[in-house]
């Protein structure tokens, strides 16, 4: 008998107290059949492959669906809804599962694509959640037939273990040290022939660092107004004009008209609040921003400002311009603490900012690209004597300072004191470098081009 709509438990039901949860199964399989006729397919459904399995599902037929769009997924087919029900009706299973007008139900519980990973989640709790029960019916028959204690304990832990490593996806791939040491000692002999991250354009900073490498979260971290996202739009001007790689900029803090003013600003020398505020035709600014459009014109710099946005909204982006011919070698951030958590129910600040800053060092891993992202502070440095800013100034400075590979704190001196003899300087202190010295960096503060600079081009 199939269970109606009505029948099905909330998401929140399930969650709480059930061992499935109909209305989650019903949203992944709608997520997929939505991603089936979608721009990029292949980027929704690698997120739940190898991940959901199809006896997850506590309803049959959602089996016989995820089946059928995994079919057509490994034999390059489109896997939308009517491409879905042309292979069950092959199969003479389609009305097995309810028809093509359950394949719609789904497509309609489906509240966006992008929640795929949450609801697959549920899918896979529910699983496990069964596979216990499972195992406590087992171990409850096991000892009404007389077995040992000693033999149930270990039957307890061997059924334990079974619900544990059900539904982790992959196996990890193990390799002996020794498989390892002819690549590496090839690759240590070639490595000062390479460079070793992308440059931030920053030559001191660079030095200590080694640039941007790939698989790590570098977080640029300051106080309002301290020029955090300066830093960030001007270390993607430089690797998107100045290298000529593809740069990826999602920012929360501003639109995109206003990064496109601030790079005008620092590529050409025009000031920025003129630019802001607009030029007459005869203006000779116009000069020198034309003498640098060309460049920019060229360049694979992509900017996205749409808002609210997720750190799954960020990694599809990702992911599609990384299947372009254009790639992507860079992602920008500005900043996370405006980025939405992975699920609504996540209120608490603490938590919220955990969620966020663990998604960025996994986009940062599973993209194989460096990840440069801004971060706020707390106040906590206006109301000390001693102005310099330290790691337990971030907001939510255990999580970012966990997942962070490193983490710079921007320092103007004469943000607080205007009569500073340090004024027009700000200081880049690395605070955090897991493959390195820490130690602090001094620049211009050309805040008025939108842009700092190498104290000795100066």
């Amino acid at each position: 008998m199939m269970t109606t709509d009505a029948d099905a438990p909330t998401v929140d039901q399930a969650d709480q107290a059930q061992s499935f949860n109909v209305e989650a199964e019903q949203i992944v399989i709608g997520c997929l059949l939505i991603a089936g006729d979608g721009p990029s397919p292949d980027v929704w459904i690698d997120r739940v492959k190898d991940i959901l399995n199809p006896d997850d599902f506590y309803r049959p037929h959602h089996t016989e669906i995820y089946q059928a769009i995994l079919g057509q997924h490994e034999t390059r087919q489109p896997f939308g809804p009517a491409a879905v029900a042309h292979r069950l009706a092959e199969q003479k299973r389609l009305a097995k599962v309810g028809g093509g007008p359950y394949l719609h139900t789904c497509i309609a519980k489906a509240p966006n694509v992008g929640q795929i990973d949450y609801y697959r989640d549920l899918v896979i709790e529910c699983a496990r959640r069964r596979s216990l029960q499972e195992g406590g019916v087992k171990l409850t028959h096991a000892a009404a037939t007389g077995m040992s204690a000693d033999r149930l304990a270990e039957l307890a832990m061997e059924l334990a273990q079974k619900a544990q490593a059900r539904n982790t996806g992959r196996a990890p791939d193990l390799v002996t040290l020794g498989s390892l040491i002819n690549p590496a000692l090839d690759d240590i002999k070639g490595r000062q022939a390479k460079p070793k991250g992308i440059p931030t354009g920053y030559e001191e900073l660079d030095k200590m660092t080694g640039g941007m490498r790939r698989k790590e979260l570098t977080l640029l971290a300051g106080a309002t107004g301290m020029g955090k996202s300066i830093a960030l739009v001007d270390i993607c001007r430089q690797v998107a004009i100045r290298l000529g790689l593809t740069v990826a900029l999602f920012t929360l803090e501003m639109s995109k008209e206003e990064v496109f003013d601030r790079v005008l600003s620092a590529e050409s020398g025009v000031p920025h609040h003129l630019i802001r505020d607009g030029l007459p035709e005869d203006a000779p600014e116009w000069s020198r921003i034309d003498a640098r459009i060309g460049r920019m014109a060229n360049a694979p710099f992509y900017v996205s400002d749409r808002s609210p946005m997720r750190m799954a909204d960020i990694e599809r982006c990702c992911h599609q311009l990384m299947r372009t011919p254009a790639g992507l070698d860079l992602v920008a951030i500005d900043h996370l603490h405006l980025v939405h958590p992975s699920s609504p129910r996540i209120t608490d600040p603490n938590q919220k900012i955990a969620d966020v800053s663990t998604s960025a060092k996994g986009l940062a891993m599973s993209t194989d690209l460096p990840v440069i992202a801004a971060a706020q502070f707390n106040r906590a440095p206006a109301a000390r004597m001693d102005k310099t800013p330290q790691l337990t100034d971030l907001r939510g400075a255990a999580n970012l300072e966990q997942d962070a590979n490193r983490i710079i704190l921007v320092h103007r001196p004469d943000y607080y004191d205007h009569d500073s003899p340090r004024r027009g300087e700000v200081d880049l202190i690395l605070a955090k470098d897991r493959s390195g010295a820490t130690g602090v960096v001094t620049l211009a503060a050309q805040l008025y081009l939108s842009r700092f600079q190498n104290m000795a081009t100066l």
